[in-house]
């Protein structure tokens, strides 16, 4: 542990792997916690970490980069939406046309001066 000039606490990439292992293994995470002097939330927060990006997402000293915790990924998830949403309007396109396509075949095929039934 490091502490900054404003008196903050900065764990190194080990720290934290020892106390996300411990968890691992069975203890509590609040037992855990306690002991090393950690809020349960911080090492909660570790744990998602080496959840979602393994050890590299913890980083060395101090706050990880918005990047390692795919925070920065925000781009790619909007661009991956927006093809998502093109996608399916091409589909409710074709639906659409093959439904008009439907409709005119049942109206011509019904041409016999009444109206077309709806069953």
């Amino acid at each position: 542990m490091k502490k900054t000039k404003n008196g903050l606490r900065r764990f190194t990439r080990e720290f934290k792997l020892r106390a996300i292992e411990r968890v691992q293994k069975g203890e509590q995470q609040a037992v855990v916690a306690r002991e090393l002097k950690i809020g349960t939330e911080l090492l909660a927060r570790w744990r998602k970490q080496f959840r979602l990006g393994g050890e590299d997402a913890l980083g060395e000293i101090g706050r990880p980069r918005k990047k390692r915790l795919g925070v920065g990924s925000g781009a790619t998830r909007v661009a991956e939406l927006e093809r998502l949403v093109g996608r399916q309007q091409e589909a409710i396109d074709f639906l659409e046309q093959a439904l008009r396509q439907v409709e005119e075949l049942r109206r011509t095929k019904k041409n016999n001066g009444a109206t077309a039934s709806s069953k």
